[in-house]
């Protein structure tokens, strides 16, 4: 019989910092992170800004090992009193798996090395912090990291599948842990705003010069900003036979495909409608039972418009009444990692029972006609909770969280 999975504990960052607190002050405050960008040239960019954290290292690997270790003690695990759990936890981690920064690392390296001799060459960072190696560029290389980390002998999976990406190493980590094949597993994401990445989303005009507006008329684009979540998911009954206190249950999630367009969401927002009816479906959850839904909500003109259909084939009637937000517009777009911290800030919605706003609203869209709580944060009786995701590709996924009722 299939397990009940329960989240124990995670750890965050974001453009405002490490953990929880950042988040409610800031992401829950309506208070945005963009800031004009330090750390590389934007001197022939459109865009100047974005979500860099300010104060500490940034890096994936300083980032992978913060967050793990704040995961870890949330959920009261130790590394070696609970070597035996650990060494069978199952890994998945979505990062970059960008082929321009694997083309200009290589590049520098065969500069160094022409004959490939050196199996490791380090060259510097360009958003500062360690130098970077090979280890840094290949996306399964923070998988591995964070099973090293743990001492975990389990599956491990990265996934690249844009932004997205954490989104599905929290769905397959919940399958692993549900359907019995390990006992607990960590998943997540990591993003580094990194000039590469950054420039090719200028480049194609998807940056705001403005900010980040989503849902609001007017809307010209997103920013992109730094982000890393990993979180513990665990068999409920051997979770609260060791003690812990889970934070919430995740019930299920869904994953589906435009076969649209590379970078265009279809407009008819049947993909994501697809991927919500699924995680529903498995969470044997009912509209009428959602209280909340964090939306994917980039702040461009196609995807706020494209969502909001989606929102409307699933929901029906009670539509206008479903409160829906988008935290993009005061973190940033994190990219790979964006919807692992979207599910931490799900998770902090169901603890302090408040919604977060859609910050910097100006005016509505006579086309966008939901409840997308523009006037700040929201008091309000939480126990179901939907997170969406969206990608290049027309990758689309969802997850549900809902409320433990702390029996235990």
């Amino acid at each position: 019989m299939p397990h009940r999975v329960v989240i124990t504990g995670f750890g965050v960052a974001t453009t405002f910092g490490f953990g929880a607190a950042p988040i409610l002050d800031n992401v829950f405050a309506g208070r945005h992170g963009f800031r004009a960008i330090a750390s590389f040239d934007t001197a022939a960019s459109f865009a100047k800004r974005g979500g860099e954290m300010q104060g500490g290292e940034r890096s994936y690997r300083a980032f992978l090992r913060r967050c793990t270790d704040d995961a870890l003690a949330e959920a009261g695990l130790d590394l070696n009193r609970d070597h035996r759990l650990l060494s069978q936890a199952a890994i998945a981690v979505g990062n970059l798996g960008d082929g321009a920064i694997l083309q200009e690392f290589f590049s520098q390296f065969r500069e160094e090395q022409p004959d490939f001799r050196a199996t490791r060459s380090v060259f510097p960072n360009p958003t500062g912090g360690e130098a970077i190696t090979i280890d840094d560029c290949a996306p399964f290389t923070h998988a591995d990291a964070l099973a090293m980390q743990l001492r975990s002998e389990g599956p491990r999976l990265a996934f690249t599948n844009a932004c997205v990406a954490s989104t599905n190493a929290i769905g397959w980590g919940y399958d692993q842990v549900r359907h019995g094949r390990a006992p607990c597993a960590f998943v997540g994401g990591l993003n580094v705003l990194h000039p590469l990445v950054f420039h090719n989303f200028d480049s194609s005009r998807a940056m705001t010069t403005d900010i980040v507006r989503p849902f609001s008329k007017g809307r010209t684009g997103l920013l992109i900003g730094d982000g890393a979540a990993i979180l513990v998911l665990e068999e409920r009954e051997a979770a609260l036979a060791r003690g812990a206190r889970p934070l919430a249950e995740m019930l299920g999630w869904g994953i589906s495909s435009d076969g649209f367009h590379v970078s265009q969401p279809d407009p008819s927002g049947d993909g994501l409608a697809r991927a919500m009816r699924m995680a529903l479906r498995k969470a044997n959850c009912q509209i009428d039972e959602i209280d909340y839904i964090n939306a994917h909500g980039t702040g461009t003109p196609l995807n706020d418009k494209s969502e909001t259909k989606a929102l409307k084939q699933v929901l029906g009637d009670r539509a206008p009444s479903i409160p829906v937000s988008s935290t993009k517009s005061t973190t940033g777009h994190m990219l790979e990692a964006t919807g692992a911290v979207e599910a931490v800030i799900c998770l902090l919605a169901l603890r302090t029972q408040t919604i977060p706003p859609t910050a910097n609203f100006v005016e509505r869209d006579e086309e966008l006609d939901l409840d997308y709580v523009t006037d700040g944060m929201r008091p309000s009786k939480l126990r179901t909770v939907v997170s969406n995701s969206a990608a290049f590709g027309g990758n689309n996924c969802s997850l549900v969280f809902r409320r433990l009722s702390h029996e235990y």
